[in-house]
């Protein structure tokens, strides 16, 4: 691993840990055991650093994002994957964290828009088309206002507390979501598709999330 990517790791683990702003170069210089000139070497100032620590994490998202289509054996297949994917990618959200990038480093919060856009909504549309396509979904819904939605659900549900968290957990949360915004797009076809997958999960002990 090069000393760039290494530092970048090491900084954004500790970011998620205490925060963007609390995290400074010393710190990240004393926890690597290197000297705070020798980051200085790879990256100008904090925010290029930030910048970097996005742009690499929300790259390897979107390597994940394209390779559904690939894999995937139908669009009720690649469905499940997306939304796994997406569920994954906001699991580890911070409230904090995000609420740090949108104001203080405006550069990378745009990345992440970017990204919702350009990766998120364009996979989550393409699926939809494949599925009307394939007659796995009705063909009277909007793949785009439909796609905008689901990643807004689940979004509001990493940014706002909008559920009791003593009781419901954020995975609770996002199963109904994702029960809701499915069966709302299926055929009959589709649902029985989906009813087989889920069954196979079962007897597998596995799980679809």
């Amino acid at each position: 691993m090069e000393m760039k990517e290494k530092i970048a790791e090491r900084a954004s683990e500790l970011m998620q840990q205490f925060g963007i702003r609390t995290v400074t170069m010393d710190d990240i210089s004393r926890d690597l055991g290197i000297s705070k000139k020798t980051i200085y070497q790879y990256f100008k100032d904090k925010k290029e650093l930030v910048n970097t620590i996005t742009s690499m994490n929300l790259n390897l998202e979107k390597e994940r994002f394209e390779g559904t289509a690939i894999t995937s054996e139908n669009s009720v297949h690649e469905l499940i994957m997306v939304s796994q994917c997406l569920r994954e990618s906001m699991k580890d959200m911070k409230m904090s964290l995000m609420n740090e990038l949108q104001k203080f480093y405006p550069e990378a919060w745009q990345m992440y828009e970017d990204f919702k856009t350009e990766v998120l909504l364009e996979s989550i549309t393409a699926v939809i088309k494949r599925g009307q396509k394939e007659g796995l979904f009705r063909a009277e819904v909007d793949p785009y206002l439909i796609a905008i939605m689901r990643i807004e659900q689940v979004q509001t549900f990493i940014m706002r507390n909008l559920f009791p968290r003593e009781k419901y957990s954020l995975y609770d949360a996002q199963m109904q979501l994702f029960d809701h915004f499915i069966h709302g797009l299926f055929t009959i076809e589709g649902h029985q598709l989906f009813n087989d997958y889920t069954t196979s999960k079962i007897k597998t002990n596995e799980t679809l999330n």
